[in-house]
């Protein structure tokens, strides 16, 4: 459904993105992961027709992409980062606009109107930011689209919106739906997404299934005092905080308990790792 190979894009001399390549697949929830200045809306407006590619391709719904050709669009939904539409029209009359544009299934729309209680009397800029973005999700899901292109999508979003909007995201993708996921939110990544790829500096650090990040076996190990120097296997050293050094770990606890034995710590914690420190690891190590 989405292609890139080698997809380059320089504002001047700052980079957007480099050398990037990804495939998300039919039917698929992915998730696209990095911080501020990573790459992943530039990637995204490139997917979209809106920024020309330096070099390299990007093909959506087997059709290359290129600026100023958009008659597949009306398969895709989009939502921006941030929501922007006429501050004096009333959320009803915004709706009904995108309604006359796209074909629609009345009762989907009042599935998504309830689902995420929106207020359809309210004029849009009355509205909060979070609402703003109730209004965004359901221009871009409205028409139930091949695939949904989504930057960020849940920020401003409380926790039960959040919840329920996952919720419509996976009804989704029963029905075939491609959803490409921009997220900071790794929560909610780990939540729905099938595959998941770490963008760093403009290029892929890795692609992977989140089945198969579930099953490494990752800890984080903290000792007082600090000691940056402990070499096993699997242990990478994070950083030193309030007099303890912080380590992650891959491997077979057994072998990470009679290692730290030999040495006489003051004190000294083992635990697992959420999704968040773990892709952190991944950010700080550069693996590929």
């Amino acid at each position: 459904m989405i292609l890139a190979s080698h997809a380059k894009k320089y504002y001047g001399s700052i980079r957007g993105i480099e050398d990037l390549s990804l495939e998300v697949k039919s039917g698929e929830i992915f998730g696209f992961v990095g911080p501020n200045g990573s790459g992943k809306t530039t990637f995204i407006r490139s997917l979209l027709g809106l920024l020309k590619l330096d070099s390299g391709t990007i093909h959506l719904l087997s059709k290359e992409v290129k600026v100023g050709e958009q008659d597949h669009f009306s398969k895709v939904g989009y939502m921006p980062s941030e929501s922007f539409f006429f501050n004096e029209l009333k959320v009803k009359d915004i709706l009904k606009f995108f309604q006359s544009t796209r074909p629609v299934d009345p009762k989907y729309l009042e599935h998504l109107i309830e689902h995420l209680d929106v207020d359809l009397n309210k004029k849009f800029g009355s509205l909060s930011f979070g609402n703003k973005k109730k209004i965004g999700i359901i221009v871009a899901m409205m028409h139930q689209p091949e695939v949904l292109i989504l930057d960020e999508p849940t920020a401003g979003l409380d926790p039960l919106i959040q919840s329920r909007f996952l919720e419509l995201l996976v009804e989704q993708k029963m029905k075939g739906t491609t959803v490409l996921l921009s997220s900071h939110v790794l929560k909610e990544i780990e939540k729905v997404c099938d595959r998941v790829a770490l963008i760093k500096e403009g290029s892929l650090l890795f692609t992977r299934r989140m089945e198969d990040i579930r099953k490494e076996e990752s800890k984080r190990v903290i000792v007082w005092p600090n000691h940056q120097n402990l070499v096993l296997e699997g242990l990478t050293y994070l950083r030193d905080e309030n007099g303890a050094s912080h380590y992650a770990y891959q491997g077979d606890v057994n072998l990470l308990m009679r290692y730290l034995s030999s040495y006489h710590f003051k004190d000294m914690v083992i635990r697992n790792i959420d999704l968040e420190e773990l892709f952190q690891v991944f950010y700080e190590r550069g693996d590929v």
